[in-house]
């Protein structure tokens, strides 16, 4: 069994739950996954700090003379040459039981990807901020002979404070360093990828300026740049045939510089792009006031809004669901500590974590409740909201809405509500919540009982 086989069947000694990798990192929850790998949160036990650790399951057991192997030497080289606000920070790099694994910054907020899909199309300010922080980026990674190769928007983070951070150095080239990619394989992304990288020739400076291009494209309009298309061979047979539509002459795309200024970015011929980048990043500085502010906003709302639908999607399935039967149930702690813990669920592979939580006991769901209070308390809402949008559904589900683990991760779901602005929603959850609390005390003392 491979790394990716194990870590979905969900018995990875490494990633259950209690391990640490390295004796130090221990998993938290995924933040994505890859071709080659998976991204997951952790916490460094020496420092007392959450990091985000890239493990490359897919080089697992290769050995060092491969190319996936370089490619994670050259990312993390790549990432160490660089210094600046706009790049992600690499703390270490290790091998852990035979998969290489990175140690980086952990980011919060959201990519451009998950913006641009919650928001649709950007305001222009806002636009100009994330292309000003990325061309910023570029500059630094440029300047430190790095070149990025894969720009594409899940690879632009936003933070809740509206800095823009380039991630993913995972094609990266050093300058002066030959190229790993093989002869007539395309490796990045053709929605985003630029002509001359497709075809197959060594790209330069230039192809990542496409990509900012073919980003600026996806924000301004909401679209992919070439449309909806999924098979790669339609993307690339559009990226070297007419290239990405043409902005210009749209007045509902924006003001004429700005398309303009894309149209530039996204020219099938490397040479005919703009050659003057500090002239390119003083235009989008001038279009990006009040961006960050926009951004900020943005975010907000869809951080927002997903926790408002998490909510409706768990209340719609109350009425089924069936009432917790305390005279039959069993609270002695005796009973409690006999109730076996799962993986931690944020550990495992999607499918594996809806198996795992579909049999979350109260115990378990207990933990993953105090968890997320936590995060409340110290200031971390929205990952809060993201916790108890997966464990408010499986306590209704395994627990039932008046079971006392249940009605408290409602409680603290209504206060990441009312603290991400949903004063009506959360209003309404608490109103649920005690409801069922009245209910529970009326039986209680019905039955003359004191909990």
């Amino acid at each position: 069994m491979d790394g990716r086989e194990r870590d979905n069947a969900g018995g990875a000694e490494l990633l259950g739950g209690r391990s640490l990798i390295a004796g130090r990192y221990r998993p938290l929850r995924p933040l994505g996954r890859g071709g080659m790998g998976v991204v997951y949160e952790a916490e460094d036990t020496r420092l007392d700090r959450r990091v985000a650790v890239k493990m490359l399951t897919a080089v697992e057991g290769l050995g060092e003379d491969n190319e996936a192997w370089d490619r994670f030497v050259r990312e993390a080289r790549a990432l160490a040459r660089i210094d600046h606000p706009g790049v992600v920070t690499l703390y270490d790099s290790l091998v852990e039981t035979g998969t290489p694994c990175l140690v980086m910054q952990l980011l919060d907020g959201m990519s451009l990807a998950d913006l641009t899909s919650a928001a649709g199309r950007l305001p222009t300010a806002a636009v100009c901020a994330v292309a000003l922080g990325v061309a910023d980026a570029l500059m630094a990674a440029h300047k430190a002979g790095v070149l990025h190769r894969d720009l594409k928007p899940s690879n632009v983070g936003i933070t809740r404070d509206g800095r823009i951070v380039l991630q993913d150095f995972g094609l990266a080239r050093l300058a002066g360093e030959a190229a790993i990619t093989r002869t007539g394989v395309v490796v990045g992304t053709p929605q985003f990828m630029a002509p001359e990288a497709i075809s197959g020739a060594l790209p330069g400076p230039a192809a990542d300026w496409y990509g900012l291009g073919a980003c600026m494209y996806l924000m301004i309009t909401g679209e992919m740049p070439f449309g909806g298309a999924a098979e790669v061979g339609a993307i690339v047979e559009r990226a070297l045939g007419d290239g990405v539509p043409q902005l210009g002459g749209r007045p509902e795309a924006g003001p004429p510089w700005l398309t303009g200024l894309v149209d530039e970015l996204c020219e099938k011929d490397p040479a005919r792009r703009p050659q003057d980048l500090k002239a390119t990043r003083n235009l989008l500085e001038d279009g990006a006031e009040g961006g960050t502010e926009a951004l900020v906003g943005l975010l907000n709302r869809s951080v927002r809004d997903g926790a408002v639908q998490a909510v409706r999607d768990a209340s719609a399935r109350v009425e089924e669901l069936p009432e917790y039967d305390w005279e039959q149930a069993d609270t002695t702690p005796r009973a409690r500590e006999a109730e076996p813990d799962p993986f931690h669920p944020a550990t495992l592979s999607d499918a594996t974590r809806r198996i795992v939580l579909a049999s979350m006991t109260p115990r378990s769901a207990l933990s993953r409740q105090r968890e997320a209070a936590n995060l409340v308390l110290r200031g971390k809402v929205q990952e809060a909201a993201e916790m108890l949008s997966v464990v408010v559904p499986v306590c209704l589900s395994s627990l039932g809405p008046n079971h006392p683990t249940t009605l408290t991760s409602q409680y603290w779901q209504a206060l990441c509500l009312a603290r991400l602005g949903a004063g009506a929603e959360a209003l309404e959850l608490l109103s649920r919540v005690n409801r069922h609390v009245g209910g529970r005390t009326d039986r209680d003392e019905r039955n003359g009982q004191t909990r």
